[in-house]
């Protein structure tokens, strides 16, 4: 990856990012240029099932005590985030292949709501005297597995 932790961060992507566990992405591109950020780091070997998938969810991003346990609930709360105190959220599913494998249609939910919020978040303006918030996730992706549809 040659762009600057500047470019990466302030890219505005509308699309989660796929990326084999085997790449390699700098300390510099990760972290914003300036500010606070908010890292999850989500166990997709820990996702086979939806229960599992709130868990590490709601582990991972302290969701609110109010979350439903259900994909409109965790969608919900993608598009929220009012109680993480951090302008840049950065959220990594770990063995992304492993995430609810033998079920096609949740993996797509799932996938499709990570898309949605990345989107949401990337769409929304900036306001005077606010930080913009921007939302990343990233999808590690054994790349002999099927491609991750989002």
């Amino acid at each position: 990856m040659t762009e600057s932790n500047a470019a990466w961060w302030n890219r505005r992507a509308e699309e989660v990012c796929v990326v084999a566990p085997t790449d390699t992405l700098s300390v510099t591109h990760a972290l914003p240029p300036t500010g606070l950020i908010y890292a999850a780091r989500l166990r997709g070997k820990e996702m086979p099932d939806s229960d599992g998938v709130f868990t590490q969810f709601h582990e991972a991003l302290r969701l609110p005590n109010h979350f439903g346990w259900n994909w409109n609930a965790l969608r919900d709360c993608l598009t929220d985030l009012h109680w993480i105190n951090a302008p840049r959220i950065l959220i990594t599913i770990d063995d992304t292949d492993a995430v609810l494998s033998e079920s096609p249609e949740e993996r797509a939910t799932l996938f499709r709501a990570l898309n949605d919020a990345v989107k949401f978040w990337s769409s929304k303006p900036e306001l005077p005297g606010q930080e913009k918030t921007i939302l990343q996730a990233v999808l590690l992706s054994n790349p002999t597995s099927a491609p991750v549809r989002a």
